[in-house]
């Protein structure tokens, strides 16, 4: 400490707050881990809720939570041109029109088979995140697969009931395995053949952005051609319930939002509380004649120190263990540690600061030193 016949300066109150903090020991060791075992319990009960909300989402996405299924009245048709036009209009993410004919081929070398196949525009690809597949390429369901042990690569041929029905009769090669519940239950065992965007459809499939889902619902009937004869109805591919919220609604609401902010207040209280103790050897800064901005400065920098290491420390802390013991994607981890880690330090701050203000009466905390 430097206080002389002259000004107190400032960065003397910077380098004896530095001093004091180093040559803290054992308290020093014991504040900073305090503060960052506090911030790492705070953040991981934060990433784990919002990862919580992030794999909701995933599986309402995979459910066709962003699926609107257009149909026509009295067992009527969907115009496949009208559908595919669809994909043009703000809030579209992709459309195709979908029709599913249960039994309408056998499968070569399975006479007993009856194949459901299910036709389907380009669009299709996009509505269930598919590869664009080859020439003779086709998706097979899930259970379908599982069923015949096919794989990508496995050759099937189909052999169509009609001949009307324009279906391949080639050899083909599995592109893909997929999900195809997603479009409807009797699509969950059927062959997925890409059709030109002509005739009629039963249905029509509109993958969307969340925020256009009731305009969108709406205006697709008049899109798709509907008439006071044939009128056109709209749904979600989900019904109502649980997954159909708006996740992104439930993550910016989440309760532990926050929790950085609570508990950079906690660190903060415990270190006001520790200043409050050591109100004596503030005192004796005074009696040696450092003005109050001074001992406001080594406490600020005592305090500030102890809040930033402890959060660095707790959120380096929060960011691995939520990688490597819950399971958490790396970046959803690190950024909602680093911001939450950052509100806390904030809050930390703000409450050294306050706490740094008060310097307590000289002579009655020099008698308690």
């Amino acid at each position: 400490m430097s206080a002389g016949t002259g000004a107190w300066r400032a960065r003397a109150s910077f380098a004896e707050g530095a001093t004091n903090l180093r040559e803290s020991g054992v308290l020093g060791a014991v504040l900073v881990g305090l503060a960052a075992v506090l911030v790492a319990a705070g953040l991981l009960v934060d990433v784990r809720a919002a990862h919580a909300v992030v794999e909701a989402e995933a599986a309402y996405l995979a459910a066709g939570g962003d699926l609107l299924v257009a149909q026509a009245g009295d067992d009527g048709s969907i115009d496949a041109a009208r559908c595919v036009a669809v994909a043009g209009v703000t809030g579209v993410r992709a459309s195709a029109a979908v029709t599913v004919a249960p039994g309408a081929a056998g499968i070569v070398g399975r006479p007993a088979a009856e194949q459901t196949v299910v036709t389907a525009t380009d669009g299709v690809l996009d509505v269930l995140d598919l590869p664009a597949p080859g020439p003779d390429g086709v998706v097979v369901a899930a259970g379908l697969a599982d069923r015949w042990e096919w794989a990508s690569g496995s050759h099937v041929q189909l052999v169509p009931r009609d001949a009307a029905a324009g279906l391949p009769t080639g050899v083909l090669t599995v592109e893909a395995v997929a999900d195809l519940a997603r479009l409807s239950e009797g699509a969950s065992t059927g062959v997925l053949v890409l059709a030109a965007p002509t005739g009629d459809a039963q249905t029509c499939f509109v993958r969307i952005d969340p925020q256009y889902r009731e305009d969108l619902r709406a205006a697709l009937p008049a899109m798709l051609g509907e008439t006071a004869a044939g009128p056109v109805s709209v749904s979600d591919r989900l019904p109502a319930g649980a997954l159909a919220q708006d996740p992104a609604s439930t993550y910016d609401q989440r309760v532990t939002r926050w929790v950085g902010g609570a508990v950079g207040a906690v660190v903060g209280l415990v270190w006001a509380v520790v200043a409050w103790t050591r109100r004596g050897r503030a005192a004796l800064y005074a009696s040696l004649g450092v003005p109050w901005a001074g001992g406001v400065l080594v406490r600020w920098v005592e305090g500030l120190g102890v809040a930033l290491l402890g959060t660095v420390w707790g959120t380096s802390l929060a960011a691995t263990t939520a990688v490597t013991a819950l399971g958490v994607p790396a970046p959803l981890a690190v950024d909602l540690a680093v911001r939450d880690g950052a509100l806390a330090f904030a809050v930390a701050a703000l409450v050294v600061v306050a706490a740094g203000l008060w310097q307590p009466p000289t002579l009655a905390s020099l008698k308690d030193r």
